[in-house]
């Protein structure tokens, strides 16, 4: 009976270090949690208050360039070549601006005139050789361009190949919508549109934006080597070809005129497209990441400098908060 009892005993003492084992791994692993969810609630916070701090340098910095410099805007501009950089403890903030402007403002595509808005026949003929560059079917390219200016207007009448209110609030459209009657805030509205859907985002993604006002103007002195398609569909009669040449030989100085930039390609005779040519720019992307210890986050903030000679936020993503 002794050594019975002293059986039980062990067997029961063994029951009890297994059974507080268990408690203290579960204790451990909610405590372990916490501790990893307070971090990330602390970095959040961090996050958030560096990328407005440095939204806030970013807007500073081009009222001030703006404001003494609004003529040439080239790649050798200190704004785009000085970046922000800051070291902190366990972390550090990195941000660069970058000229926004060498899109295809889909806005653009009407002019407005008072409450109403209208076709912009010149625009929608560049847009149309854009598309016919990237060998889009015609057919195809008038559904974008009709249904694009039926979301913007006003009335309710729609174009050859547009769509009004009745089809996004019928039944073959879901999530059920009306049409905006105003100017794309972001360009990731025109997805809705099913033109976009059979054209396919990706070009749009690369070549267009949303502006809040209805030009298209193109910084020449900051377009890149692949923007030649681009470039090539503001001028009737240029080959793509040409526009490959034409921004090889760009200097990093960039052109302060019209007549400068017709003078540094006499052979070319360029047509009506130089009225979409400017050679500096309102609208910026400032890029941010911040790092501090295993964690990690980006930001992308558009700003637009505006006719009041003020920049401001017009667009914010945040990755990784």
């Amino acid at each position: 009976m002794q050594y019975r009892t002293k059986g039980v005993v062990l067997i029961s003492v063994l029951l009890i270090v297994l059974l507080l084992s268990s408690i203290a791994m579960l204790i451990g692993n909610n405590y372990f949690v916490s501790f990893k969810r307070a971090q990330y609630n602390e970095f959040q916070t961090i996050s958030l208050n560096i990328f407005r701090n440095i939204e806030s340098l970013a807007l500073k910095k081009i009222d001030n360039e703006l404001r003494f410099n609004s003529k040439v805007h080239a790649r050798n501009n200190p704004l785009f070549l000085n970046d922000f950089f800051f070291e902190l403890n366990q972390g550090s903030v990195k941000a660069k601006i970058i000229d926004a402007a060498n899109c295809f403002n889909i806005n653009s595509l009407v002019q407005q005139s008072k409450n109403e808005f209208n076709p912009n026949n010149q625009n929608i003929k560049v847009f149309l050789k854009l598309m016919s560059l990237y060998e889009v079917e015609p057919n195809l390219a008038d559904e974008a361009v009709d249904q694009i200016i039926d979301w913007i207007d006003t009335n309710s009448n729609p174009r050859a190949f547009g769509l009004e209110d009745y089809y996004y609030s019928g039944p073959l459209n879901n999530p059920k919508e009306y049409t905006g009657s105003r100017l794309f805030h972001d360009l990731a509205e025109i997805k809705s549109l099913p033109a976009i859907q059979k054209i396919g985002w990706n070009l749009f993604k690369d070549n267009f934006c949303a502006m809040p006002d209805n030009l298209l103007k193109l910084n020449i002195n900051s377009l890149k080597s692949a923007d030649y398609m681009l470039l090539a569909s503001i001028f009737e009669n240029m080959q793509y070809k040409d526009a490959q040449y034409i921004l090889d030989n760009i200097p990093d100085e960039g052109f302060k005129s019209t007549s400068d930039f017709k003078q540094s390609f006499p052979s070319y005779e360029f047509d009506e497209g130089i009225m979409h040519i400017d050679f500096s720019s309102s609208s910026f992307i400032l890029f941010t990441t911040f790092t501090y210890d295993s964690f990690s986050a980006d930001s992308n903030s558009r700003i637009y400098y505006g006719a009041n000679k003020n920049s401001y936020i017009i667009s914010r993503t945040y990755n990784g908060i």
